[in-house]
């Protein structure tokens, strides 16, 4: 009863609305483990044996392989993989799709695979829409979106809170303060911020919402319908609307055309037919809101052309126009792209996040041969002090090691912190009895790194670990004191200790003259 699940979450909250959507071909269903393509007849065209898979769009279907470590790519409509060992990717919209390799950033290819552009700063990216991607760049912790042409040309820098795609050459965007208004294509504002949600507009209108109430504005932003509706839903020509929780439908002027009554209900999609709740079960009415098919079903989707796909029992089958199953239920699952598709939606595969990690940059933070700029053999407490501007209270008093760098954000990816080892305070005879006294001048012993990776890079600290092990250009390995666990290069002047620590990285500084001693504590 999973799909059961998903199927009414996604219709229940569906805001995308109905186009009448092209007649899909070739539709992904699942029948044991993996999907498979049937035609619209029922006949296995591309056999079982994808992780996940999408509708066709531009010739190109995105599939996940199934395996130990599954890699997005494409097939065409013969089956056969084009593109493959993708970590993330979109399907393809007018005649490119955002991918990402392995710790690389966001690059838009063609169907033959072109690299056409790369975003080497994006956090997110979305796939086209009337020739610009939606971008998002993370600064001070902080997302902004804007927008790039198909060069990977910056058009609208980031500095939207959230952004939805461009439609009619509108696209509605967020401002800090939670307020919607829409941009052209030169990120002009051409309608004001004061909207609390903002749809994309279709036949010149966009559905809008203002305490808590929807309604429809025009290109200049003025109502033609009223804020009065629960929720407004595009689909085609009409709108469905909610009100006091029902269903129903509405024209492009406000006018009621079919009553809400039904507890659920999805999009037309161009269709003559519709699929609601009525009790229990899923019927499809008409235009009118006159009942077609009865209800029977545990779950319905909308018509593509002549079929519907519906949920009887725990499977899935097909049915024509007059409600008898065409395919009979056979099949476990839908693609969750097919069911987003024939909601109105761009697809389940419309953003990809990059992986790029950028590990030059935190291995070049490390300075191995001075840390922070101090010698290995000769630097005091005070040194650290003047530098780093810290006080007596920044170093223990019942411990040799002490930090002097706490969480220095790196990159996104990445954070360090520093220690150093040192006899930092002094026992001194105070009568009866001895007191810490704070000692300046004494000598530091040591130096250790410790370089904590974001959730998102877990699992990748052995990466930055050799990346930085390449920078001791001046050290040899030490065969004989390396171990599994830890990797110990030297010279004439310092010992310096690599390993990993509870999904730290740590890298440890020590003169020669120090080993000893620290070998003792």
């Amino acid at each position: 009863m999973l799909y059961a699940f998903l199927v009414i979450c996604i219709i229940s909250s569906c805001s995308g609305g109905g186009n009448s959507r092209s007649e899909i071909k070739l539709i992904p269903v699942k029948s044991g483990k993996n999907y498979q393509y049937i035609d619209r007849e029922g006949n296995i065209i591309i056999n079982p044996q994808f992780k996940e898979a999408t509708v066709f769009s531009d010739g190109m279907a995105l599939i996940k392989t199934s395996g130990d470590e599954p890699k997005f790519g494409y097939i065409k409509e013969d089956g056969k993989i084009s593109l493959s060992n993708y970590k993330e990717a979109t399907i393809f919209s007018e005649g490119l799709a955002w991918v990402v390799s392995e710790n690389a950033a966001p690059v838009a290819i063609n169907s033959s695979g072109e690299i056409k552009a790369t975003l080497q700063d994006a956090q997110n990216v979305r796939t086209f829409s009337e020739g610009l991607s939606a971008f998002s760049i993370v600064k001070d912790n902080e997302q902004k979106w804007g927008f790039v042409n198909k060069e990977g040309m910056v058009i609208i820098n980031p500095q939207f809170s959230k952004v939805g795609d461009f439609s009619n050459g509108r696209c509605a965007v967020k401002n800090e303060d939670g307020e919607y208004g829409y941009i052209d294509k030169k990120g002009k504002i051409i309608i004001n911020h004061q909207f609390t949600q903002a749809s994309p507009f279709h036949n010149n209108k966009a559905i809008v919402s203002s305490d808590s109430k929807a309604g429809l504005i025009d290109e200049a932003g003025k109502y033609v319908v009223n804020p009065q509706f629960e929720e407004m839903i595009y689909d085609g020509d009409k709108y469905m609307i909610k009100q006091d929780n029902k269903w129903g439908w509405c024209n492009d002027e406000g006018t009621i055309i079919i009553n809400p009554q039904f507890e659920k209900a999805s999009n037309f999609n161009g269709s003559n037919l519709a699929p609601v709740k009525m009790g229990k079960r899923w019927a499809y009415i008409n235009t009118e809101g006159k009942t077609e098919v009865n209800p029977q079903f545990d779950y319905a989707l909308p018509y593509n052309g002549n079929i519907a796909a519906v949920l009887s029992g725990s499977k899935i089958g097909f049915i024509d126009e007059e409600g008898k199953f065409s395919i009979n239920p056979q099949f476990e699952k839908l693609s969750p792209d097919f069911i987003y598709y024939l909601l109105g939606g761009r697809g389940k595969y419309i953003k990809v996040e990059t992986d790029y990690f950028n590990i030059e940059s935190i291995a070049s933070r490390i300075n191995v041969k001075r840390p922070e700029g101090f010698s290995i053999n000769q630097s005091k407490i005070s040194d650290i002090q003047s530098k780093l501007n810290l006080t007596e209270r920044n170093f223990n008093k019942y411990s040799k090691n002490h930090q002097v760098i706490n969480g220095e954000k790196i990159t996104n990816d990445a954070s360090l912190s520093m220690s150093v080892k040192a006899d930092a305070y002094n026992e001194v005879e105070d009568g009866w009895y001895t007191k810490k006294v704070f000692n300046p001048s004494a000598q530091i012993r040591s130096y250790s790194y410790s370089i904590k990776l974001s959730w998102k890079r877990r699992g990748k600290e052995e990466l930055v670990k050799n990346a930085i092990e390449k920078s001791f250009t001046d050290l040899k390995k030490d065969e004989e004191q390396s171990t599994k666990e830890k990797n110990v290069y030297t010279n004439g002047e310092k010992r310096v200790t690599s390993y990993i620590k509870n999904s730290r990285i740590i890298i440890a500084i020590e003169g020669i003259d120090s080993v000893k001693l620290n070998k003792n504590d």
